[in-house]
């Protein structure tokens, strides 16, 4: 990433870890512009007319199972090795990100791994949180979102549970960033009535 972009970047960065610190979440719409948004969302929709989708899951391992019930989307991961162009520049944003947070915050997060996320109208994904009992492994959750002028009617808001304050609903808003803490802060994504896209990820330790 070239220091110009990256001194644009870190008014950005410096404010999601400062609001990760004080509240356990952030939110900023200026992590990406809308030319870097539409060429995301484009990438997406290449990905999904090519068939590289597939239903979501719940479980690990031998219970890994597919339950409508509870979560609604489908999703394409992101391999960092085959990433070229403007999935190549949100994933150096984002290493640029994981950089802030560790010095920071001493997280020791060692990589970022992630997927597009498609939630066709009438998906959802019930309350939950990011980390599993048995593995600590991932630390900070991400979300992009990529639709272009989302109507709050549509649905599909983020809700955050953060511990000792209100609930807050997160508008899937084009290019809008949002990051929390994996294992203390439920959330959900309420029922969307509007096909709506993003790209979910954690920064993890090993």
């Amino acid at each position: 990433m070239n220091s110009n972009r990256s001194s644009r970047l870190q008014p950005n960065l410096d404010g999601l870890v400062d609001a990760l610190a004080r509240q356990g979440w952030g939110v900023t719409d200026s992590l990406v512009d809308g030319e870097q948004s539409a060429r995301l969302r484009r990438r997406l929709r290449y990905r999904l007319k090519s068939g590289s989708f597939r239903d979501a899951a719940v479980g690990r391992a031998a219970t890994r199972a597919r339950v409508r019930a509870v979560r609604g989307d489908r999703l394409c991961w992101l391999n960092d090795t085959a990433a070229r162009g403007t999935e190549r520049l949100w994933l150096d944003q984002l290493e640029q990100l994981r950089l802030a947070l560790n010095q920071s915050l001493f997280l020791g997060l060692r990589h970022w791994e992630g997927h597009y996320a498609v939630y066709p109208p009438g998906a959802h994904y019930e309350r939950h949180v990011d980390r599993f009992r048995d593995d600590d492994a991932r630390v900070v959750s991400t979300v992009l979102y990529l639709n272009p002028s989302w109507r709050a009617e549509w649905g599909g808001q983020l809700r955050l549970y953060p511990e000792g304050q209100a609930v807050q609903d997160v508008e899937p808003a084009v290019g809008r960033f949002v990051c929390f803490m994996s294992a203390n802060l439920p959330h959900e994504v309420l029922t969307t009535h509007h096909e709506r896209l993003s790209i979910v990820g954690w920064f993890r330790r090993d």
